[in-house]
This record gives structure tokens, C-alpha cells and sequence, in this order.
């Protein structure tokens, strides 16, 4: 094993609340446990895209093979990978021999599991709703039941019932999908008369909950005087409905940092100190029918929020139309990554796209404030995961996502952020759409032209290896045209281009890659390196030198 293990963490969009919780809790352990953690993060909800992008976007998922991998953490969500995508993950994950943890799934006869036991949990919320308000006639819409977790907190809720010596039967509990569209359905049905108007509806999660008090609503019933609504997770306390929510926060984040410390273990058979957080309990709200909330309850927890004056201060981002602007990839990506100051917490962002042979060539990065710049670096393997870490003292935690429109691939996207426990939002899936689109508009202009481009192309790169091999040359664009047979506008346009920098910007760069080599590897003095590298003077060399490095030659020298 590697000296610092590498984790992979196969996750759904994160679009759902506690899955962004299970990923900061996870993110914390693996720091304190000393691993790298490379998420897998789809940006698309699967079953609701069209199926050519949900087909593009599995292209991720070649990873899963690699061999960097010492263990995974496994988030599967039904509702927004489906079952294909599902079938598909675990499949690769079979094939790449290496040991999985599941988070919150029923056994499965291969992979281990660390599951969260919602049983006590959810009969408080039953136990509130007949200790406090004395409700007799009690529903229970839970979800798939297939679902380890629905089964659970059904079974919590007959169990209270039948405690309290209330009467249910099997029209009183409904199978849903955790999601929008079954709390509608079980609306419907209410609504229609085909379920009778029960005291109160117990909700397996609050996005159901959320659904279902505003679904009666807008038909007129009211909620809780007609009928009361309880949800479970523990989502934001300002639900996105006119009541408060009585919930219960379930602690997503001390079972992503548990599961962590499960594989952590299982894997190296070495215990760490256990990253905790407590985080649960009852949220008292009036959709049950409580006038009073608790003061404490008031207080949102800001801890993973976007503070307001940020959002205030990049809620314009003139990113669309700048990008529309672009003349070539390379300025296409520099002016991008120039719009990921929206991004809050941004630490590094990194932009991979395809080579003809399937690899991945690093293309662009930026890191924090610092100005982006473009990469000339070996391409790196689909299968070698590894290759997209930086490799830094510090562990880290990367979100790694497709660049892609429909079928059309384009390459990958790093992000990682300054803090452990902060995960992408809204901003980044809209910066990444928008990267796509415009790359989309230069892959089907390069099509158009893909002939006399490769032709060009070839021609420009054996010229720019000449510069790279004789940088000291005094070279001018007479030279250069002369060389490669190419007028002086045409030249300098496709230049441009291709390699994102003009040729003399690229000679520059050359001239003082050459000058590192030589402070490093020979005993020359700056008045001879400067000569070999094609400067007519000392002072000269050393005022590009220094500008480029942020260096002087003496103290590079030195600092080597």
C-alpha cells in the first residue's frame, strides 16, 4: 500500500442535503486518517437527463478500475442514479478487486456497509405526534421498498402504533420513492377521497414532507389544521413551504466520518481517533401542529453556508458572454478559470481534455487568487487516478466531474477547496454548463476544419519543438515563416490558437526553462548562462528571469 492510501468516494449529484453532509463528515476522517479522497461526482441527476448525456456522464465511472484505489466509500442514491447507472457502478466495482464500504445500505453480499439505525429516531417523531397531540389516525408515506431505510422506518412506525394500541392496516402505510413525485401521487389520493383524511401523515423524508404540505395546500387543505405533516432528515430549518417542519436531524455527517473510519481501519487495520460532531435531534416546527418553536431552533447553522456578501458581490458573472468572446480553447479556458473566483473557497481548479489516444491532458489550472495559467504537462491515463492529485504534504480532497455535452466528450474537471468540509453548490454546476457549452461551439467549428487544422497543427508542432530544443537561437518571425512555409499572419493567428501563448511568449518560456536547467545542473556563471539562453545582456535576462519565476537567477540557484 502507498504511503498515504487513496480513497474513492462514488457519490450522486449533490443535490440532496444529507449526501453533502455524508461527504463533509467523510472528508474530515479521511484528513485526520492521513488519505487522499477523490470524489467521483456526477453533476447530473440520471434519471431525469436525456439518456445520451446520462450515458456521456458514466464515462466517468472507467476510474473505478484503477489501481491507485486502496478502498472506496460507496453513496448509492436509487432515486437520482437509477438503476442502470447503479448496476453499471457496481459491476466495475466488482471488477476492480478492492474493498468497498456501503453508507446506509442494506447488506449486500460483497461489499461491507455502516448504516445509519433509524429505528429510535423515527419513533420519537411517531411518539410526538401521539404523546403531544393526541393523534389517533396516523399515515405513514415512506420510501422504495426495496430500501433498507424505508423498511426501518416503517417498521418504527407500526411498532409505535401498535405500542400505543392504535389501530393501522395496510392502506394506512405507502411506499414512495423518497422524492417529489410520490408525495404528488399520495396527495392525489387523499385529495380524490380514495384515502380517507387521516389526523396525520409521518413523512420518511422531508423532501417528501415538503411536497406533500404543498401539494394539499394549493387544493385547499391546510396544514396542520387539517391535516398534520412530520418529515425526517433534518434538512435547513426554512423549508421551502409556507410552515415550519417538524423533522428530525438525522446526523448525515457523523455516519460519512463513521463509514470513513470503518474503511480506514478495514483496510490498514490501524485505528484513528474518530472525527465527531453531534448534530441530531427533534426540530420542532408547526406543520404538527406546535404554536411555539424553540428559541435555539431560530439560529441557523451557518457553518457550511456561502456568506451573503459573497453571494451579494458575484451574483452577476459576466462568465457567458466573456466566454463567448474566446478565440481559441487555450484563451477559452484561461478566461474561464478567471470566473471561478465565484466559486466560494475555490483552492485549485484544474481542466483535463482528451487526446486523440483516449488520455487526458492537463490543460489549465488556477490556484486560489493566483492567476491561471495553462499547463504543458504529460498527459494522464483514464485508469491512473492518481495522476489527478497534486501530491501536496497535506491530504487532500478532490471533486472530479466530466466536461461533456450529450455525447460529445471533452475531458475532466479537479475542484478542491480550502476546506475539508465544503462541497460544490448551484455556482459550480452552472460554471461547469457553461464551459460546456462553449466547448462544444469550438469541437463543432474543428470539425468543420478538421483537415487543413491537422495539417496546420503538425506543422506548428514540429516548429515549436525546434524552439524548444534551440532556444538560444536569435530567432526572428522572418525566420520562422521561412521555416514552416507559413505567412506571417497566418502563423501567428494559429500559433496563438493552438498553444494559447504568442511564439515569442512561448520562446521567452523556453529560453528561461533553459536557464533553470543550468543554475540547477552546471556551475556557470549568470554572465555565461545568460549568453547560452540567447540574451544579449545579463541585465536583460535577469529582469525576464525574475518575472517569470518571481525569482532572481542567484537566489533560484541557491534555493535549489
Amino acid at each position: 500500500m502507498k504511503k498515504c492510501p487513496l480513497i474513492g468516494v462514488i457519490a450522486p449529484i449533490l443535490s440532496r442535503n444529507h449526501v453533502q453532509n455524508i461527504i463533509r463528515g467523510a472528508a474530515v476522517q479521511a484528513k485526520a486518517c492521513g488519505c487522499d479522497m477523490l470524489v467521483l461526482a456526477p453533476l447530473v441527476h440520471f434519471t431525469l437527463c436525456t439518456r445520451e448525456h446520462a450515458l456521456a456522464e458514466q464515462k466517468l465511472f472507467e476510474l473505478l478500475t484503477s489501481a491507485d484505489f486502496d478502498g472506496f466509500l460507496y453513496i448509492r442514491d436509487d432515486v437520482t442514479m437509477g438503476q442502470e447507472v447503479v448496476e453499471h457502478i457496481e459491476q466495475r466495482l466488482l471488477q476492480s478487486n478492492t474493498y468497498v464500504m456501503t453508507v446506509d445500505e442494506q447488506e449486500h453480499p460483497v461489499f461491507d456497509s455502516t448504516q445509519y439505525d433509524d429505528y429510535d429516531d423515527f419513533c420519537k417523531i411517531v411518539r410526538h405526534l401521539i404523546d403531544i397531540h393526541h393523534y389517533q389516525k396516523i399515515y405513514c408515506l415512506t420510501g422504495p421498498e426495496h430500501s433498507f431505510q424505508a423498511q426501518t422506518r416503517l417498521r418504527a412506525y407500526r411498532d409505535t402504533l401498535t405500542e400505543h394500541g392504535l389501530h393501522y392496516d395496510e392502506s394506512y402505510y405507502t411506499y414512495g420513492t423518497f422524492w417529489v413525485d410520490s408525495a404528488i401521487a399520495f396527495a392525489g389520493r387523499l385529495i380524490s377521497g380514495e384515502l380517507s383524511m387521516p389526523d396525520a401523515v409521518v413523512c420518511g423524508n422531508d423532501v417528501t414532507a415538503m411536497a406533500l404540505i404543498r401539494t394539499l395546500q394549493a387544493a385547499g387543505i391546510r396544514v396542520p389544521e387539517d391535516i398534520a405533516v412530520t418529515g425526517y432528515d433534518g434538512y435547513p430549518f426554512a423549508a421551502n413551504v409556507n410552515i415550519t417542519l417538524t423533522t428530525y436531524a438525522r446526523n448525515h455527517y457523523q455516519l460519512g466520518a463513521d463509514a470513513m473510519r470503518r474503511l480506514y481501519r478495514n483496510i490498514t487495520g490501524t485505528l484513528r481517533s474518530k472525527v465527531h460532531r453531534p448534530h441530531s435531534g427533534m426540530l420542532i416546527g408547526r406543520s404538527c401542529g406546535c404554536t411555539s418553536v424553540p428559541a435555539k431552533q431560530l439560529l441557523s447553522d451557518t457553518t457550511f453556508s456561502v456568506p451573503r456578501m459573497w453571494e451579494e458581490e458575484t451574483l452577476y458573472d459576466d462568465m457567458t458572454p466573456d466566454l463567448a468572446q474566446a478565440g481559441s480553447v487555450p484563451d477559452l479556458l484561461l478566461r474561464a478559470l478567471r470566473h471561478s473566483r465565484t466559486l466560494y473557497q475555490m483552492q485549485t481548479l484544474g481542466i483535463y481534455l482528451y487526446e486523440p489516444d483516449g488520455s487526458l491532458r492537463p490543460a489549465a489550472e488556477r490556484e486560489g487568487d493566483a492567476l491561471p495559467k495553462l499547463l504543458d504537462s504529460k498527459p494522464v491515463q483514464i485508469d491512473h487516478a492518481a495522476g489527478f492529485l497534486r501530491h501536496t504534504q497535506e491530504p487532500e480532497c478532490l471533486f472530479l466531474s466530466p466536461l461533456h455535452l450529450n455525447a460529445h466528450q471533452f475531458g475532466m474537471i479537479a475542484l478542491s477547496f480550502s476546506e475539508s468540509e465544503r462541497v460544490y453548490d448551484r455556482s459550480y454546476l452552472h460554471f461547469v454548463s457553461t464551459l460546456e457549452l462553449m466547448l462544444e461551439r469550438f469541437q463543432s467549428a474543428a470539425a468543420e476544419s478538421a483537415p487543413e487544422q491537422t495539417a496546420m497543427r503538425n506543422t506548428l508542432d514540429e516548429l515549436r519543438e525546434t524552439l524548444r530544443e534551440e532556444p538560444e537561437l536569435p530567432w526572428t518571425i522572418e525566420m520562422l515563416c521561412q521555416r514552416s512555409g507559413i505567412r506571417k499572419s497566418t502563423l501567428q493567428k494559429y500559433y496563438k490558437q493552438f498553444y494559447g501563448r504568442s511564439i515569442f511568449e512561448d520562446l521567452i518560456g523556453f529560453r528561461i526553462e533553459l536557464a533553470k536547467r543550468l543554475l540547477t545542473e552546471t556551475s556557470l556563471s549568470i554572465s555565461e548562462i545568460t549568453e547560452r539562453c540567447g540574451y544579449s545582456t545579463e541585465s536583460y535576462f535577469m529582469k525576464q528571469f525574475k518575472k517569470l519565476t518571481g525569482t532572481t537567477p542567484t537566489l533560484y540557484r541557491k534555493g535549489k
